[in-house]
């Protein structure tokens, strides 16, 4: 039995496509007071209303629209925006009804998506973002807005999404993304325009989860899943019915100490005796259902057994053997508890229960079992037969089929979703969907990045990879197909994609997974329009969420002014591996953005390391020269490698005069 330690939440249910309903005229979440439309632009605005309904668009600025809605009720429309400025109003007329956007701003607009180093809020967090308290008092902008996306996981492809544009006060601040606002800062202070932030991130989650299907099918190890991904979703319709009624739990919402007790499921009437199961399936006790046909599940089932007993019942006590239960179980006999185990630590223990004489009747008697598995495998298991006896005789044995139903999904992990060795098994279960989570591939893409196009954007910033760690190969190809996707998806061109480098962190993990995933990173600047937030210098090495995210945001923002706004002087990123040469027992290492010239903070440069062809590594002693470092040690006469900052902890001290750190690489 495999087990996990984390485990990862379902925080929203959306099985199908968040589509409204034609109806009264409505609009898009995100086109409502206080919005910041992208200046200079043609700017899609929609929403639904009743089929055939004409809708005509008027903004202050002078520029208006007109179109139908569609079949299905949805309208779309194209509004020139001006330059910079506001605040405006926008009017939104159909027949008989009227919407009014008042507050809107026209300015820059990014979109700010990844994990939980962009999920990280000005106030709130623990350990707490640096000078929270002084940043959150002093935010009070109007000309700065954020969008928070709702956290939410869907099959499929949603239309809307749940959120509020909120002004920059001290009051709405407290819940911005760090890392965005401070983005967003940078570029109000340059630019002196608005700016507006989508904010669409979730912590602890992987990059595949925000890929489009379309485009993650092509990276190599996805290609299955992507394609069991489309086949199954095919098959909802006739999951949900099998499954219907069912409660989704979110273990992090409920008590930590002992979450098991406090799951307010609602499903007792189960266990009751006079409960007709009829319409209920069939599956072998004891038997590990996932070798059965309900397959991969976590989450609470029922099972139910009827069994006869003679006329007459005898005085005393009966024993009831069950077995082993993975994970726990609240065990009935006709309605009356006989016992439980909830908690960590019961799924290989045996269950015992007494039964008293007279909670048993004569004929038909029905025992009831709720079982929950909170990750890996789930069941009534084992090599003895399950058997109700009195003294040595075997009254009844239940040991075959058990009518079952499932009553609630609580949460899934990826490894036990994709891993080899459940993947068989859970594969064979056609029916069963990829269970509804933050891991799970296109899963966030479909909930919190699609139904945003395509809201006009000038680019977008991502801050997400420690979820990767340990599967850098993947990520050589995941991070560019996520780029790519999410560019074709928008249809605007390759607009900028800028992306924060993880930080040094003690992830425990071996074989330099952490350098590898940082690499990785470092590779993916070879796509067009991109650029990298090195920030091995600010980071800290016990906590995975660094305090500085003032900085973070801030040299994002430096690539943005220089490469989007015109700023060319600005140095906008640090010393970045071009070549290296060499030159009898050294390596001379060629870097780019050297700026006016490569900096050590520190006696002597450090974290190089340099190898001959037998590729073992030694620390070397390295010195600058020029815009070039020259790398030796007497251990290696013949060298062939060099590496730099390879290490989960690595905080290497080469810079630019910029004061911007110099990116870990390998030749």
């Amino acid at each position: 039995k495999m087990k996990k330690i984390s485990t990862i939440f379902i925080a929203v249910l959306a099985l199908a496509s968040c589509q409204k309903e034609a109806g009264d005229l409505k609009t898009h979440a995100l086109f409502s007071d206080n919005a910041v439309l992208q200046q200079n632009s043609q700017v899609p605005i929609w929403g639904w209303a009743n089929p055939g309904s004409k809708i005509a668009l008027s903004a202050d600025w002078g520029e208006t629209a007109k179109t139908t809605t569609d079949n299905s009720g949805k309208w779309e429309a194209i509004l020139k925006t001006p330059a910079a400025g506001g605040p405006f109003n926008i009017k939104i007329q159909a027949i008989d009804t009227a919407i009014s956007l008042k507050n809107i701003l026209v300015g820059e607009v990014w979109l700010a998506s990844g994990q939980s180093n962009m999920q990280m809020p000005l106030k709130g967090w623990i350990p707490a973002l640096l000078d929270a308290e002084k940043e959150v008092a002093q935010a009070n902008n109007p000309n700065i807005r954020m969008f928070t996306v709702e956290t939410t996981a869907s099959y499929d492809q949603s239309t809307d999404v749940t959120g509020n544009w909120d002004e920059t006060t001290p009051e709405n601040a407290t819940g911005f993304s760090a890392a965005a606002y401070f983005f967003a800062r940078k570029l109000n202070k340059e630019l002196n325009i608005p700016v507006g932030i989508i904010h669409s991130s979730w912590g602890g989650t992987p990059i595949e989860s925000w890929a489009a299907v379309d485009f993650l099918k092509n990276v190599k190890g996805y290609e299955k899943k992507a394609e069991s991904l489309v086949a199954l979703k095919e098959n909802l319709d006739d999951y949900n019915k099998w499954l219907k009624p069912v409660k989704y739990i979110d273990l992090d919402s409920i008590d930590k100490k002992n979450p098991y007790t406090a799951l307010n499921l609602e499903d007792d009437f189960y266990k009751e005796a006079d409960f007709d199961d009829a319409n209920w399936k069939e599956m072998n006790a004891p038997e590990l259902w996932d070798d059965q046909e309900i397959g991969r599940f976590d989450g609470v089932v029922w099972y139910r057994k009827t069994f006869e007993m003679p006329e007459k019942i005898e005085a005393g006590d009966y024993d009831f053997f069950l077995g082993m239960v993975n994970d726990m179980d609240n065990t009935y006999i006709n309605g009356i508890e006989l016992g439980k185990h909830l908690g960590e630590g019961y799924w290989n223990y045996e269950r015992e229960y007494t039964i008293a004489a007279n909670m048993l009747k004569p004929g038909k008697n029905v025992i009831a079992v709720r079982v929950i598995d909170s990750r890996g495998e789930g069941g009534i298991y084992g090599e003895k037969d399950i058997t109700i006896s009195k003294g040595d005789k075997v009254v009844a044995n239940l040991t075959g089929k058990w009518k079952y139903k499932p009553t609630a999904l609580i949460s899934v992990s990826d490894m036990y979703v994709f891993g080899d060795d459940h993947q068989t098994n859970y594969e064979s279960m056609p029916k069963m969907p990829f269970p509804l989570s933050s891991h799970t591939p296109t899963h966030l893409f479909n909930g919190m990045i699609a139904p945003l196009i395509p809201y006009a954007i000038k680019g977008a910033i991502w801050y997400q990879g420690e979820s990767n760690v340990g599967r850098a190969e993947e990520y050589k190809a995941s991070f560019p197909a996520l780029i790519k996707g999410w560019r074709a998806k928008w249809n605007i061109g390759n607009f900028p994609f800028y992306y924060v480098q993880i930080a040094p962190f003690n992830y425990n993990e071996t074989n330099f997974a952490t350098p590898e995933l940082r690499n990785a990173q470092f590779l993916t600047l070879k796509e067009e329009n991109v650029g990298m937030a090195v920030i091995t210098d600010i980071g800290d090495t016990e906590n995975i969420h660094p305090a500085n995210k003032q900085e973070v945001g801030e040299r994002l923002a430096l690539w943005a002014l220089a490469k989007n706004y015109g700023q060319d002087s600005v140095c906008y990123s640090g010393p970045i591996y071009q070549n290296t040469e060499v030159l009898g027992n050294k390596i001379t290492v060629s870097f780019s953005n050297t700026g006016k010239g490569l900096v050590c903070k520190g006696k002597e440069l450090n974290y190089f390391e340099i190898a001959g062809a037998d590729t073992v590594f030694y620390a070397a002693k390295a010195q600058i020269i020029g815009d070039k470092v020259e790398v030796k040690s007497e251990k290696v006469a013949n060298p062939k490698f060099v590496r730099f900052g390879w290490l989960d902890t690595a905080e290497p001290n080469l810079f630019n005069e910029a004061g911007l750190p110099a990116s870990p690489f390998r030749n």
